[in-house]
């Protein structure tokens, strides 16, 4: 073994196309991308609140098709790219009317929250409000589970800290170092090293939802540039 150029963690691709119709990669898959998909519907194609809905989670349920699944191919490039794709195919081939019946009890359950009309009321293309919903989603994602992680660990401090540096400030709160360092009973230069700590697990995390859509280290590190705009 030894000399070998190391496998690039196993990627979002050869889960689906391994598992076929397995519900676990299914029901990652759905968490991570029901939002963009149903952002992605209702800009591009026009669709109502709820006609959205009902589009997105039959586009979900078609995923346990295996003659779609069969179809999928990494060489076609980034998994977000096929994703667009066959939305479109989707829509256009009125796939849900066709299928609905059969599927039952095999579609994936999406739970739609805090979704309203004004969800159709962000700027840019389809495709950069595609982009836009899968970096949010990704970076949700990883944060509920650093949470999950830290709490588990006994570090709810460091993650609130995390919390209340980078994510929970209103623009006018005071979130210095210092203030911090009062709040959370902790000297400076431990405010430094919790912070870059948690700050790089949190990109660890977000990498692999990443790495879950591309081939390559290289690809998956282009492509948290492209959905974050520099390194986190």
């Amino acid at each position: 073994m030894g000399g070998g150029v190391s496998r690039f963690p196993q990627t979002r691709w050869s889960l689906i196309l391994e598992a076929k119709a397995s519900r676990p990669p299914l029901d990652e898959l759905a968490r991570i991308y029901w939002r963009p998909v149903y952002a992605f519907l209702r800009r591009k194609w026009n669709k109502s609140n709820e006609e959205a809905k009902d589009l997105t989670q039959e586009f979900f349920a078609s995923l346990c098709d295996t003659s779609v699944l069969t179809r999928l191919s990494q060489e076609r490039g980034r998994f977000r790219s096929y994703v667009m794709a066959a939305l479109d195919n989707f829509v256009q081939s009125e796939y849900r009317s066709l299928t609905a019946q059969k599927r039952g009890g095999d579609r994936v359950r999406l739970e739609f929250s805090d979704l309203s009309e004004s969800d159709s009321a962000d700027s840019g293309s389809p495709e950069q409000i595609f982009l836009r919903e899968w970096a949010r989603a990704a970076l949700s994602d990883a944060v509920a589970e650093l949470e999950r992680e830290y709490r588990a660990a006994g570090k709810d401090k460091a993650y609130e800290l995390l919390v209340a540096r980078d994510f929970g400030a209103a623009a006018d709160d005071d979130i210095s170092y210092e203030t911090l360092a009062q709040r959370f009973s902790l000297s400076l230069p431990d405010v430094t090293v919790t912070l870059h700590r948690a700050r790089h697990r949190l990109r660890e995390l977000v990498l692999d939802r990443v790495r879950d859509t591309v081939a390559t280290a290289e690809e998956a590190e282009a492509e948290l540039r492209e959905l974050f705009g520099r390194k986190r």
